[in-house]
């Protein structure tokens, strides 16, 4: 009896310790790979030593924070529970680093409810013989990744394939070949036969930057900043991508600040996409994108700036499930195209493409100084509404809209152009609009420093691209229904009367 009791009472000890788990403790300074693990006094040495154990929910990997760590991670089929993940993480204070030479720092295989935070990931270089990936993550769910710094890597610093249930918050990618944050499918197939099979995916409060593009890549793009692919139900918010995409190798179609690709119903907010390039012979370099596939999803409130290629691109490429249905509202575009494009918002279909079908894009604000508010490439953009935008150009030029095209419609849109408003009767052509309002917009314009130090918390709450009380922009524009509620400063949108033209909804007095 007594010997039944013993055994009962060890069972519950154990199944209580792995309802909170155990903490394996590593330590690359004092630890040895003959110990436990199993305190800070007792850890391991290597993280080669942590890749070979078994580990059940509410287990911990902690790395002791301020060391270094040589090689890197290997988990398969780990799983944790809803409450109760596998964490891997630094203790003590600051983060450890992962020096992972030109492998993967951490590689993730069929795990559920794991998370990483709390690390820093350092490969040898785009350019100094790493060939991987940071952060890799192959079919998990329920994946959480947070407070990471990744850079150094032939690809993308994080990289998550196939899955559902992700969320990636905090993370500075940086100095990366390939991408700095890439959600991508699993290709084992035909990529169409396996899109949009991802779901459920959170970005949140990150940085991209200087990816310059992948040496390893010369038939298709590299350089970008964040990009999501084969996604239903996504949002990417309070994000940066800056400087990246500047040292792509192929001459082709680019890379861009922030953008997606064959996705559903993905909301693009709050972020700030600047100063993104492309190689001397390609294409792109843009903010923000929705590419080939794209469906059902918004993009609002977000700022772009300075970038070789447009704000905001509508693309479809020959081999993309059909465009359809997407929203661009109560954003900004600041002299965006400097190099492709020369506008604000871009379209572009493959002749071989599905047929682009039904935008939205409406209280924009662009101001440009290269050449158009929008510009198409040749095509026919079925229902493609621009309504309620302020196009305000300071530069040269001879229209408004560039391009060939059929199928946009233009309504109640605001026209200047500040370079020939000595003669208002010398203002360009306004086409496909039978009355265009074409009058200065009033809008307060920054200086040439005045943009320093902008990050996806401030840009909201800028004092540029307001429209002054006397504007005509005031009250002009048409009023959109399931508008969002909100304008590009979170002021909160009349429910009744007309609405105001541009991001900015400020009320006449």
């Amino acid at each position: 009896m007594n010997s039944i009791k013993s055994l009962c009472l060890i069972t519950l000890l154990l199944f209580s310790s792995h309802t909170f788990g155990i903490s394996y403790y590593i330590n690359s300074s004092a630890g040895s790979d003959r110990n436990s693990g199993l305190s800070p006094h007792n850890a391991w040495q290597s993280i080669e030593k942590a890749s070979k154990g078994i580990y059940l929910a509410g287990d911990k990997i902690l790395l002791k924070a301020g060391l270094n760590y040589n090689g890197g991670l290997v988990l398969k089929s780990i799983s944790g529970e809803l409450g109760n993940p596998v964490l891997i993480s630094s203790y003590g204070n600051g983060k450890a680093t992962i020096l992972s030479a030109d492998s993967t720092a951490i590689l993730a295989t069929d795990c559920h409810f794991l998370d990483v935070e709390n690390l820093i990931c350092k490969g040898s270089g785009r350019m100094n013989g790493n060939n991987s990936n940071g952060v890799d993550f192959y079919e998990n769910t329920n994946l959480r990744l947070n407070n990471i710094e990744a850079s150094g890597y032939l690809y993308s610093g994080i990289r998550t394939t196939g899955g559902s249930d992700i969320s990636i918050k905090n993370v500075y990618a940086h100095d990366n070949g390939y991408c700095g944050v890439y959600v991508t499918p699993n290709r084992k197939n035909k990529i169409k036969d396996n899109t949009k099979t991802i779901r459920n995916v959170y970005i949140g409060h990150s940085v991209a930057e200087n990816n310059p593009g992948c040496p390893a890549i010369k038939d298709n793009h590299s350089g970008n900043g964040i990009l999501v692919g084969g996604v239903t139900n996504a949002t990417i918010e309070y994000c940066e991508a800056m400087n990246n995409g500047w040292d792509m190798p192929r001459a082709g179609n680019g890379p861009v600040g922030i953008w997606i690709y064959q996705s559903d119903s993905v909301i693009i907010q709050h972020c700030y996409a600047h100063h993104n390039k492309t190689s001397a012979k390609g294409s792109d370099g843009g903010g923000f994108d929705f590419d080939g596939g794209v469906t059902n999803s918004i993009m609002q409130y977000n700022f772009s700036m300075y970038n070789e290629g447009a704000g905001y691109g509508m693309f479809q490429y020959a081999d993309a499930e059909p465009w359809n249905n997407n929203i661009v509202r109560y954003n900004i575009s600041f002299h965006d195209g400097v190099k492709h494009g020369q506008c604000g918002i871009f379209m572009w279909c493959d002749p071989a493409a599905i047929q682009m079908k039904n935008l939205h894009a409406y209280n924009n604000t662009i101001v440009n100084k290269y050449g158009h508010g929008v510009n198409f490439l040749p095509g026919h953009y079925e229902n493609f509404v621009f309504e309620n935008n302020i196009f305000l150009i300071t530069g040269a030029t001879t229209e408004f809209t560039g391009g060939e095209f059929s199928g946009a419609v233009f309504k109640r849109n605001l026209y200047w152009s500040s370079f020939n408003a000595s003669n208002s009767l010398e203002q360009p052509n306004v086409r496909l609009e039978l009355n265009p309002i074409v009058a200065d917009p009033l809008v307060v314009l920054p200086t040439s420093d005045s943009l320093l130090n902008l990050n996806p918390k401030t840009i909201n709450t800028i004092s540029f691209f307001k429209v002054k009380s006397k504007s005509p922009a005031i009250n002009a524009g048409n009023r959109i229904k399931n508008n969002g509620g909100k304008d590009y400063w979170a002021n909160r949108l009349q429910t009744k009367g007309k609405q105001n033209i541009g991001a900015h909804s400020k009320q006449s007095k």
